[in-house]
């Protein structure tokens, strides 16, 4: 289950909240994941989204 829970996008806003809060500065693979996330999803629903 931790395989599979790393691979969602609430398990790396969790770490990038917690190193924050707990003063470990910015980790930069989470942020990373989740632009790569905002990006890939931003281009999916320019690409799939249509108005009628």
């Amino acid at each position: 289950i931790r395989n599979v829970a790393e691979a969602l996008p609430l398990t790396k806003v969790v770490i990038l909240l917690r190193d924050l809060w707990f003063g470990f500065g910015w980790n930069q693979s989470a942020i990373v994941m989740l632009g790569v996330l905002l990006i890939a999803a931003t281009m999916i629903s320019i690409r799939t989204f249509r108005w009628e």
